[in-house]
């Protein structure tokens, strides 16, 4: 870590009803890093699951031991759900990271990454 990034990481740190809530340094090298944030990826097995939207059968990057939603491509990206009822109120009592994984497992997931 350089000057520079520490300047940053203050520079960026979030300030929530006038105070500042530090991001600490990275314990980790950069590889190892990258390495625990792409780990959740799944881009080699495709699983066969139930579109939670339509019902139809579909092919997903999920497994079926997920318990999230997960809605066929063409679904996600239509208007017959909307985003918004998913939303919910930052708890200060609470982590980001636990909130961010409620949040996580509650919004309706894409059953396959693609360019539309």
């Amino acid at each position: 870590m350089t000057d520079k990034d520490l300047e940053f990481y203050d520079k960026v740190s979030p300030v929530f009803a006038g105070k500042k809530y530090s991001i600490p340094s990275p314990t980790l090298c950069p590889d190892e890093r990258l390495r625990r944030r792409m780990m959740f990826r799944n881009e080699i097995t495709l699983y066969k699951k139930i579109c939670d939207l339509t019902g139809k059968p579909i092919i997903s990057l999920h497994n079926t031991t997920y318990s999230g939603p997960v809605y066929e491509v063409k679904s996600w990206w239509s208007e017959e759900w909307n985003p918004l009822d998913f939303g919910v109120a930052f708890d200060f009592s609470k982590t980001f990271f636990e909130q961010f994984n409620i949040l996580s497992r509650r919004v309706p997931h894409p059953a396959v990454v693609n360019d539309n």
